[in-house]
């Protein structure tokens, strides 16, 4: 018997673009052509869909608020593929949920590798081992991704954001390396083309600094990735 093909479902307005997709995807993927946001989110709902690519500039819809949708409802992997190029884009796609962004023109070997590496992901492989990550003066409940300080301020944080600064809690200081902060949220091995690890940092070293006053808390270990700083989180060293 066959294994079924993994299903692809594609929103992308440009009659070009989708013409050249079912011919790049056609022949390893089941590709289905979604007609707006609404569409694509009953194809999502009713479990059909194994990755999802996503154009940004539709004409009535904006791609950025369909994600916000999809992310409500499902963990289905999303990749943006789309003519913006702009670090402030791929930034906002990655921070809505986005698994991965592509950018126009793209090739059929870039475009079907991700896909691939997407559809290797385990399902429950993203799960955090513990509700609570405590560190200092500080916990991070990942049920409902929120830090909490000895005072009851709170920073609610995205979800991948909060996973990236469990793993960095729970290695007390211990310097993190790319791949293992990527395979901790996706369960798979880093792109490293894939800018995403920095820009969650990046995020948490701002949000860190304006909600606690925590300056330096998350350090760039060069060659390796990242470390949390103990004392900077009032840990006992």
């Amino acid at each position: 018997m066959n294994k079924p093909l993994p299903k692809v479902a594609i929103l992308e307005d440009d009659p070009d673009c989708r013409t050249l997709l079912r011919y790049m995807l056609g022949f390893e993927h089941d590709v289905y052509f979604a007609q707006c946001g609404a569409d694509l989110l009953k194809r999502v709902d009713c479990g059909s869909v194994d990755v999802v690519l996503l154009d940004i500039q539709l004409p009535r819809e904006d791609g950025f608020s369909i994600a916000r949708a999809i992310r409500r409802a499902s963990r289905v992997p999303i990749v943006f593929v789309s003519a913006l190029d702009a670090d402030d884009a791929v930034v906002k796609g990655l921070n809505i949920g986005g698994d991965d962004y592509v950018t126009k023109p793209f090739s059929q070997a870039v475009l079907t590798a991700r896909i691939r590496n997407l559809l290797r992901r385990e399902p429950d492989s993203t799960q955090p081992p513990s509700a609570h990550v405590r560190v200092g003066g500080f916990r991070l409940d990942l049920d409902r991704s929120v830090l909490i300080d000895d005072k009851g301020r709170a920073l609610p944080l995205t979800e991948m954001e909060a996973r990236v600064l469990a793993l960095l809690m729970q290695n007390g200081g211990v310097p993190v390396t790319r791949d293992d902060l990527y395979r901790s949220i996706h369960g798979r091995d880093w792109d490293r083309m894939s800018r995403e690890i920095d820009v969650h940092v990046s995020n948490l070293r701002r949000k860190l600094e304006l909600t606690f006053g925590l300056v330096d808390a998350l350090r760039h270990v060069r060659g390796t990735g990242y470390r949390l700083c103990l004392t900077t989180f009032g840990a006992e060293i």
